[in-house]
């Protein structure tokens, strides 16, 4: 029999343009897809290009999502500025991979699981000494990757490509789903999207979002959601999320 989300109300809280995807998967999986973005991303100043060093000596480049790959490619694009074949790209995921490969380049490095420590633990970053490392990124978040590289001797070039903002609030559309209790569980695939949602529902609500299951893609979101007062959160791959809302609603 085939599996059915059997009209799950589940609220994605990715950013516009980035929720359709998913929202299309939980529709033909029958659920309700509930967009609500949490996030809103933007390119950031262009001061980086004069940071980017000559990439013939460049011997590693890390990309931290698709986002950094979007913003940071289309970037070198518009300024004329060609890939090389000979660098080591690596994505920390799939998703990151697939983004490369939009723009005609092939990731030769992807962890097991999208995670800082898991792309840290690749064998080709373990010996940096005097070897320089580009590292695509978005505005704030974690440090451990940059602290790392650098302890094992990389030269790094940490290029911020992209901000991460709050996004415009729809005050009918937060107000309904608290008073309706439209909601059967939450989506967050970022600790600053759980963060935002707070914030975008007035406080009186927030007992209602804490009580609400949550489903996150890493043990470290797991934590900032437990920290968030989230009473219950389901851990899944990013890759998975379909399949661990039918083991949900089964």
């Amino acid at each position: 029999m085939k599996q059915s989300l059997c009209g799950l109300r589940i609220l994605n809280t990715r950013p516009q343009g980035q929720a359709q995807q998913l929202s299309q998967e939980i529709t033909a999986a029958g659920g309700v897809a509930i967009e609500c973005p949490a996030l809103e991303l933007a390119a950031s100043d262009t001061d980086w290009l004069d940071s980017l060093p000559d990439l013939n000596q460049v011997h590693h480049a890390i990309f931290v999502s698709p986002n950094a790959v979007h913003y940071a490619l289309s970037q070198l694009e518009q300024n004329n500025i060609r890939w090389l074949g000979q660098i080591n790209t690596i994505a920390i995921g799939k998703g990151t991979a697939k983004a490369l490969n939009s723009f005609q380049i092939q990731a030769n490095d992807i962890p097991e699981m999208p995670d800082s420590e898991h792309l840290l633990a690749l064998e080709t970053l373990e010996q940096l000494k005097n070897q320089t490392v580009l590292l695509f990124k978005g505005e704030g978040g974690r440090t451990l990757i940059e602290e790392s590289l650098r302890a094992r001797g990389a030269e790094l070039f940490s290029l911020v490509v992209y901000q991460r903002k709050m996004p415009v609030i729809q005050p009918q559309l937060i107000y309904s789903l608290w008073h309706d209790d439209a909601v059967d569980i939450i989506l967050f695939t970022s600790e600053q999207s759980m963060r935002n949602l707070f914030k975008m529902f007035d406080r009186e609500s927030h007992n209602w979002l804490r009580h609400k299951p949550c489903l996150v893609i890493s043990e470290r979101l797991a934590r900032e959601a437990s920290l968030l007062g989230m009473k219950k959160i389901i851990i899944s791959h990013p890759d998975r999320m379909i399949s661990t809302l039918f083991d949900y609603k089964d």
